[in-house]
């Protein structure tokens, strides 16, 4: 080989040993530099998205249990009449309405521990979220490989039974029995944990009554009521 041609290799970084020459630290240094800052660009652009994706996953995940757990107990077999005591006078007019405390804190509390139990289970359970419903286009919704979300109940499931009066017609008006829950669970996500409240409200039971409502009616009063039925009827599922 001529001296020509080693002469051009050498230039070139062969002919030394280990075939190539080392590159410079500062060439390292800016590639390195470079690829951090592109990290923490995307991070910080995809975070937020991310973090709305899977809170929109887990609250869909959460008040599908909760409609579940109350619609099981609820599929037992409840009746208005069961948890509200009516009384009428000798024209067949409503004169009294008492709600059965004992009656809707069985209920309740039942409903509050199966959610629970459903909730411990779904923790032990991945929701995945395709990475490219991250790029809001429709048609790449279910694309890509899944983003792993775990779910983690932090302990409360609080409940709060009120009820209300709507017009359902001439002389008539509907009572409803509902339920109000919430959930406080924690989403994980890579690197990072995010906490979020739940809620939703479903009717238990309900009713028309015909004629005015009467005068003395006990209501539930709601959980942050001061005194009345309240501070029976509703708490959480601990």
């Amino acid at each position: 080989m001529g001296e020509a041609m080693r002469g051009a290799l050498k230039r070139q970084g062969f002919g030394r040993r280990g075939g190539f020459r080392k590159p410079s630290w500062p060439l390292v240094l800016a590639v390195l530099v470079c690829f951090i800052a592109g990290c923490v660009f995307l991070d910080g652009a995809l975070r937020p998205i991310v973090q709305k994706v899977a809170a929109q996953r887990v609250h869909l995940a959460v008040v599908r249990l909760i409609n579940e757990a109350v619609y099981d107990q609820l599929g037992n077999g409840v009746a208005y009449q069961q948890l509200i005591n009516v009384s009428t006078d000798e024209n067949g007019r409503v004169t009294l309405m008492q709600p059965d405390t004992v009656k809707i804190t069985r209920l309740v509390t039942s409903i509050a521990r199966d959610l629970e139990e459903k909730l411990s289970n779904l923790s032990r359970s991945d929701i995945e979220v395709p990475l490219g419903l991250l790029t809001g286009h429709l048609l790449l919704a279910d694309k890509g490989p899944n983003l792993v979300v775990a779910l983690l109940p932090i302990g409360s499931v609080s409940t709060e039974i009120r009820d209300e009066f709507t017009a359902a017609g001439i002389n008539q008006t509907k009572h409803t029995v509902m339920l109000d829950i919430e959930v406080e669970v924690g989403i994980l996500l890579p690197f990072q944990t995010t906490f979020t409240k739940i809620t939703d409200t479903l009717p238990l039971v309900e009713s028309v009554i015909v004629g005015p409502i009467p005068e003395t009616y006990m209501n539930f009063g709601g959980i942050s009521g001061t005194g009345g039925l309240s501070g029976l009827i509703s708490g959480g599922g601990k």
